[in-house]
């Protein structure tokens, strides 16, 4: 897919130093990045992207930039419009299509196409698209032939946090990057330098499990830190003794607290899913855990199967207090 009118600079990446050509500003993800960079340095940009992996690890944000480094005249420079448009979500070339914890409808999805066969002032009307997975089936269908036959200078850059509810089919029209949580340390050396070295940083890092957005949210937001160590202290306690009632009370509470909303169930499955997985690394470390009394290895396997078993069925519209309750029956030992 060629670039049109955008000007190419000489390749400067070294893998033996790491240094980047463009300022992505981000955490993590070097070599998917790298790669990024080689593609667009060498013009060998496909017409539409898919950058896969957990939630709040930098995908949309990524994207963003790949569409801003596309569309500036002057090799990224962020001062230029389309730098500053682009970001902000008002460039005419460049839509963003935010999650704002809606599906993605029919009709948007056909305006959407609409506007792909609109001709281009910029090199490329490029759709950057958050959770792709959004899309009814019906909607995914849609967009698929679209994505097959592209008009000519049009790019879709999709993200997606949850693959297996993506169809078969759209997977196979695009170019995937598969992003992952980043490590530890490295976590710890941004916010070090971004918030300085605080007291509860270790607790972020190790609530934030390796996801670079919520680790900032978490350091920013007093009240959402507090909101995390009470759910994790719920689980902790939940994990912990045997008490079915008490978790059949917080079961009630949660339901009805998401009967307007998805946000009190995708926070607990969130933080049930990063302290299942703190165990496990806990596990790979501590060979007298005091959990292992309760869940052996194989035990905290079958934690993680339930809880996402449990979250199918809710996405699958199965009474959301039923599945969750049967969750924390497998808690009980």
């Amino acid at each position: 897919m060629a670039g049109g009118q955008r000007a190419f600079f000489p390749l400067q990446y070294d893998p033996s130093t790491s240094r980047m050509i463009y300022d992505w500003d981000m955490v993590g993800h070097r070599e998917q990045l790298a790669q990024l960079e080689r593609e667009i340095q060498t013009d060998n940009v496909t017409h539409a992207y898919l950058f896969a992996g957990p939630p709040q690890i930098g995908k949309f944000r990524m994207a963003v930039t790949m569409a801003s480094i596309l569309q500036c005249p002057k090799n990224f420079c962020r001062t230029c419009k389309n730098c500053k448009l682009i970001p902000a979500g008002t460039h005419p070339d460049t839509i963003l299509l935010r999650d704002n914890g809606e599906s993605l409808k029919i009709d948007e999805v056909r305006d959407m196409i609409g506007r792909a066969n609109l001709v281009a002032q910029a090199p490329y009307r490029i759709f950057v698209i958050e959770n792709i997975e959004r899309m009814p089936l019906e909607a995914q269908n849609s967009f698929l032939k679209t994505l097959e036959e592209p008009p000519g200078k049009t790019m879709f850059i999709l993200t997606t946090s949850r693959l297996t509810d993506v169809l078969p089919t759209i997977v196979s029209r695009v170019r995937s990057y598969y992003f992952f949580n980043v490590g530890s340390e490295t976590l710890k050396t941004f916010l070090k330098k971004e918030f300085a070295n605080r007291g509860d940083l270790d607790e972020i890092v190790n609530m934030a499990q390796g996801r670079p957005g919520l680790a900032i949210s978490l350091m920013k937001d007093t009240n959402l830190l507090t909101e995390q160590r009470e759910l994790y202290g719920k689980i902790d306690l939940f994990l912990k003794r045997n008490n079915l009632a008490e978790k059949f009370l917080f079961v009630a509470t949660l339901v009805d607290e998401d009967s307007d909303s998805s946000g009190p169930m995708d926070t607990f499955f969130d933080a049930y899913t990063r302290y299942l997985r703190k165990l496990l690394f806990e596990y790979m470390e501590q060979d007298a855990h005091p959990l292992r009394e309760r869940f052996d290895l194989g035990g905290l396997v079958r934690l993680f199967e339930s809880l996402e078993k449990t979250r199918y069925l809710i996405r699958k519209n199965a009474n959301k207090r039923l599945a969750l309750e049967n969750l924390f029956i497998t808690t009980e030992k």
